[in-house]
């Protein structure tokens, strides 16, 4: 999903938005001025590669493969709510609408989330709920993996403002602090608008590149409102999406660190159905609902580093703070300290969705100020929760450790 974070450092606080407005360019290559991130000037620092219509190049001395059998995966072959031992419902209307100003009410309720005929079925209805026009269902998944290959054949509703998407959030973006995005990076495997019946969007986000759309015609006279075939392709060197095993676009690891490229990180996997938000526009068709997203698979392969012959392995060191919580007096400051940071890491505290190094926080060792909590708006008996986790030479984020600091 996309959206766009700017952050005051007067005050630990961030909003979201999306950023469409800027203004076009005109096409390159034949492409629409939106089909492309670079024909816009939006991403100068990375690659990009169209190849719509064009065949998967032939590669030689690869030095991946992927699993021969499913990895992961749901083939929805069952009745009910989906497996919770490999899903999560999210429900509300999260941050700012999702980071996107969405409309719909997330619920946990069959009548908008559930598996039946061998689908998973999400439902937007048009309907008064908790204060909310609209309602709908969105799955997280429990595993989060790192690189490998994703195939899920779909079938998406279409009508005006409707918004199926099946995307990836980086293991930055913790449950307990989900406006950390572009930091934690975001892979959209496939985005809809429902409005169009002709386009998909391919896109990823990070620090580098985010708040844009990424649109691309379909190769053929196919609907989305029919089962296609939605799959990536996700190395350390680049991810590629294939519509109905046609590749369609190519987007390459630009070396530009991991705030270009934090695609080395685990992500989780995300299906939802949206009703409207700055992507799709708030101009409902409600004679469109009750309106299906369907899913007849999702189907996982890990990628296999033939090099090393072993699939990749979390990071399993968590870091040590000490104190763990602590409290300030007026015009006193407080110290805290990382006691076991491994060799080529980085170590990064964050809070309220900022990376801490804005305020000229980093390192194993940082301080708070009181002069710092009031500036962003702390008072007296109020607590900053703040996060830290490592991230290794290989991109790969840790477990994140939780830390407080009362104000006296």
């Amino acid at each position: 999903m996309v959206a766009h974070i700017e952050i005051s450092k007067s005050a630990i606080e961030t909003t979201q938005h999306l950023d469409h407005n800027r203004p076009d360019i005109a096409p390159v290559n034949g492409l629409e001025p939106e089909q492309s991130l670079t024909s816009r000037g939006y991403l100068k620092t990375v690659a990009w590669e169209d190849v719509v219509n064009k065949p998967d190049p032939p590669v030689t001395g690869f030095p991946y493969k992927f699993s021969p059998s499913i990895t992961w995966g749901d083939e929805f072959n069952y009745t009910g709510s989906p497996d919770p031992k490999k899903w999560n419902m999210s429900t509300g209307n999260g941050y700012y609408g999702w980071g996107n100003h969405e409309l719909q009410h997330y619920t946990d309720r069959s009548k908008n989330l559930k598996v039946e005929d061998g689908k998973l079925k999400i439902v937007a209805l048009s309907e008064s709920y908790n204060g909310f026009d609209y309602t709908s269902g969105k799955i997280v998944s429990n595993k989060n993996q790192r690189y490998g290959r994703y195939i899920i054949k779909a079938k998406m509703p279409l009508g005006a403002g409707l918004w199926p998407a099946i995307f990836g959030f980086g293991e930055r973006h913790k449950a307990y602090d989900l406006k950390t995005w572009p930091h934690c990076g975001e892979i959209d495997i496939v985005e809809i608008k429902g409005q169009n019946d002709r386009q998909v969007n391919y896109n990823v986000h990070s620090v580098k590149s985010s708040g844009v759309s990424n649109m691309v015609t379909l190769p053929t006279s196919v609907t989305l409102n029919q089962f296609n075939e939605y799959r990536i392709d996700w190395t350390p060197d680049d991810i590629k999406w294939y519509f109905n095993d046609t590749l369609m676009r190519t987007f390459h690891n630009n070396r530009n660190g991991y705030d270009g490229w934090p695609f080395n990180d685990y992500f989780d996997l995300n299906i939802c159905l949206s009703v409207g938000g700055a992507f799709v526009g708030n101009n409902i068709n409600r004679t469109a609902m009750p309106a299906t997203m369907e899913i007849e698979y999702v189907r996982y392969y890990a990628l296999i580093n033939m090099n090393k012959k072993r699939q990749y392995v979390q990071n399993p060191i968590q870091p040590r703070v000490s104190p763990a919580s602590a409290q300030i007096a007026k015009g006193g400051s407080q110290t805290f300290s990382v006691t076991n940071v491994p060799a080529n890491t980085t170590v990064h505290w964050y809070a309220s969705g900022n990376d801490l190094r804005a305020f000229g926080l980093s390192g194993s060792k940082i301080t708070i100020t009181s002069a710092m909590l009031k500036a962003g708006g702390f008072t007296s008996g109020a607590a900053l929760e703040f996060f830290v986790d490592f991230i290794d030479a290989n991109g790969v984020s840790s477990k994140a450790t939780r830390g407080t600091l009362t104000i006296q």
